[in-house]
């Protein structure tokens, strides 16, 4: 897993680095690569017996409509494992929540979700809500100024 300055810059709190970490951690954990390998594969297969070989434009588009909704539900279950991995240490299990809230405010989704490879940032922050309070989880700790010292620390060019 890497982490980019842009994404530490980005961020307040080691929380929400922390929630980043945990959804992108989940998505190795989960093999959603590996499945959504499979499940592609898989879908072509079906497809092409169902079309007799003659690939057309269709069978492109159901495919990859399919293969979207696969996409957006490994998202919301890597989502909701960040909320798990957190919820054992200090740090505030709904530190992805607060990632998803800064996108949210600051952008504008005209692609509609169906469309998309990601749920609405709206959607995954109600689900990571949920999964918290499944869990009967704490609050935690943000840890915002010691990851703003952290940000000072950083060399010039990354800040």
């Amino acid at each position: 897993i890497y982490v980019y300055t842009g994404l530490i810059k980005y961020l307040d709190d080691e929380a929400s680095l922390a929630g980043v970490m945990g959804h992108e951690i989940a998505h190795a954990d989960n093999r959603h690569a590996t499945n959504q390998m499979t499940k592609q594969y898989g879908t072509q297969t079906l497809l092409s017996i169902l079309t007799g070989n003659d690939k057309n434009q269709m069978a492109d588009l159901v495919t990859s409509l399919i293969l979207l909704k696969y996409s957006r539900e490994d998202e919301t279950d890597a989502d909701k494992f960040s909320v798990v991995f957190l919820n054992a240490t200090d740090y505030d299990p709904q530190g992805a929540k607060y990632f998803f809230e800064k996108i949210s405010a600051s952008s504008q989704n005209i692609v509609p979700e169906f469309l998309s490879t990601h749920p609405s940032p709206d959607n995954r922050i109600q689900q990571i809500t949920n999964k918290w309070i499944e869990l009967g989880s704490k609050v935690g700790q943000k840890y915002d100024i010691r990851y703003q010292e952290f940000k000072n620390a950083l060399p010039v060019q990354y800040q």
